[in-house]
């Protein structure tokens, strides 16, 4: 009878053992799932944000592209319109710009008016002034001495258009071999060629010859070539022209 009862209580405290254990092991799962939702929820959501956060950073970029092709077809625009206005003005630059050789043409007409040669007059020069020129030569050619420091004497001038112009002639003098000068002028050396007009003021050239130079006397122009001659001289000849 005694033992009976102990072996029933021995399956009693088995049984409330294995439903404790069961309990437990049943607690866990279940404390496993809801870990397991939650981590999954959490998760999903996690990424429903990212995908959120993405789609965002999406839209604002493709908000930023079309602002960007939207302004680059603007400063296409811009730059199209810009080349036409350099085009523009590089023509009209090119147009109203004088060249090298225009510029050294106006710097001559503007040193003319300097001198007291009206507007009109040169517009008139410019107007009358012929493609081809009309010349004949002078048929003479003459020779006169070139002063210089050390002399200073006759022969040292000659006269073309019936004495109307007088050509004389300033150099720098001649050294010999002990380094002293000469009474004739060095050739080599640059030379002042002066033409003066009776009443009519004087005009020069400068430079080593060969030199050339025009005077204008009335309707004509007397277009002279220097070169050197003999010791002590130049030869002067030259043309006379229609002029203007």
């Amino acid at each position: 009878m005694t033992l009976g009862i102990s072996d029933r209580r021995y399956r009693r405290r088995r049984q409330g053992r294995l439903v404790l254990a069961l309990a437990r092991w049943s607690f866990v799962l279940l404390v496993a799932i809801f870990a397991g939702y939650y981590a999954y929820d959490f998760g999903i959501e996690l990424a429903r944000k990212e995908v959120r956060v993405l789609e965002t950073k999406l839209y604002q970029a493709s908000m930023t592209l079309e602002q960007l092709k939207t302004d680059i077809v603007g400063l296409e625009t811009a730059l199209r319109a810009e080349r036409v206005l350099v085009a523009k003005w590089r023509d009209q630059y090119r147009g109203e710009v004088p060249s090298a050789e225009d510029k050294e043409l106006l710097i001559k007409i503007h040193e003319r008016i300097r001198k007291g040669v009206s507007r009109k007059r040169i517009s008139e020069i410019i107007t009358l002034a012929q493609k081809r020129d009309v010349c004949e030569s002078l048929q003479v050619t003459r020779r006169f001495v070139v002063q210089n420091p050390v002399y200073a004497g006759p022969n040292d001038n000659v006269s073309f258009a019936e004495n109307s112009i007088i050509v004389t002639a300033i150099g720098k003098s001649k050294v010999n071999n002990q380094g002293r000068p000469e009474a004739w002028f060095d050739p080599a050396k640059k030379v002042t060629v002066y033409f003066t007009k009776p009443g009519g003021g004087t005009t020069s050239t400068e430079g080593i010859l060969p030199l050339n130079h025009a005077v204008v006397v009335g309707n004509n122009e007397y277009r002279f070539s220097i070169v050197s001659g003999v010791r002590s001289f130049v030869e002067i000849s030259g043309r006379k022209c229609d002029y203007p």
